[in-house]
């Protein structure tokens, strides 16, 4: 029998790209914001992954990251103990730590958006090892890949390469990772019934870092080719404006080290990235000129 699963988040970047990767092998019941909960009925369902989460509203942050969450759980407990929960956190939880981070640091928030994500991890954490749920908490780092945010690094750089678009590169590091990396994960970890313990926490970074300047030259080297590629299918302009290099953080909590220190993942769940930073840009690019085919360049 195919496997049924919850997803909660599902219109969200984690959320598209996990419907769309295992639609055709099982049975998904979509979540969206909107959608009432309480009228979904656990019983019928062998997971729950929860994609869901408040990046931009610091408003709804504590309802949306902390709040529902709890919900999740009391339904878990009283519908469907059996029922196995994969519950997305954040890398960010840990705080300014300067060093390579793993599962066992202590979490110093310094964001709401933080915090609310560190106070769920807590929740889910005590109530599956009270209650003897089967869940595992996975701590992403920066994954990267179609259908993210508008605003994040990519898509600016992206913009710049294919509308001459204004750009600032700040300084900046980070540990990424591909979406696809993460959906092999999940797979995995489904497919091999390793959710087998309570509350159980894992980093997804790939162990290593690069600078906001590094990944722009990545990028610029993808898209060289697919210009050569492309030929005259698409509108692109050549003529790039300059861009400008500032010696400063964007933000006041970012810093110097953002890297997982991912010794638990590849020990324990024998996991292999199948993309480094180079391959994972190239593809994304690609993904990138299939929605070109779709949406009208100018509008993209």
């Amino acid at each position: 029998m195919q496997k049924r699963i919850i997803l909660i988040g599902a219109s969200g970047f984690f959320g598209i790209n996990i419907y769309n990767y295992f639609k055709s092998d099982f049975v998904i019941k979509k979540v969206f914001r909107k959608t009432n909960i309480k009228k979904i009925n656990f019983k019928n369902y062998d997971y729950i992954i929860n994609a869901s989460a408040d990046v931009y509203n610091e408003g709804n942050m504590f309802k949306n990251n902390t709040l529902f969450v709890f919900k999740i759980l009391k339904k878990i407990i009283d519908e469907n103990k059996n029922i196995k929960l994969i519950h997305f956190g954040s890398s960010g939880e840990y705080g300014a730590v300067n060093k390579m981070l793993c599962e066992k640091d202590l979490l110093v928030p310094r964001t709401v958006y933080e915090s609310t994500k560190a106070a769920a991890t807590m929740l889910v954490s005590g109530y599956s090892k009270y209650y003897k749920i089967n869940s595992i908490i996975i701590r992403p780092f920066a994954i990267y890949g179609i259908h993210e945010n508008e605003t994040r690094i990519l898509p600016n750089f992206f913009r710049h390469f294919l509308h001459s678009k204004p750009l600032k590169i700040y300084k900046g590091y980070q540990d990424y990772v591909y979406i696809k990396d993460l959906l092999l994960f999940l797979q995995k970890i489904i497919k091999k019934n390793y959710i087998k313990n309570w509350g159980e926490i894992v980093n997804f970074g790939s162990g290593k870092q690069h600078s906001n300047t590094a990944i722009f030259n990545i990028c610029k080297k993808a898209f060289r080719k697919e210009i050569v590629k492309m030929k005259n299918n698409f509108f692109m302009n050549t003529s790039l404006p300059s861009v400008i290099y500032i010696n400063n953080f964007q933000k006041i909590y970012h810093k110097k080290i953002w890297c997982s220190n991912n010794k638990y993942l590849l020990k324990n769940f024998k996991f292999n990235f199948k993309y480094n930073i180079e391959k994972g840009i190239k593809d994304y690019v690609h993904e990138y000129k299939k929605l070109l085919k779709i949406k009208s360049w100018k509008n993209f």
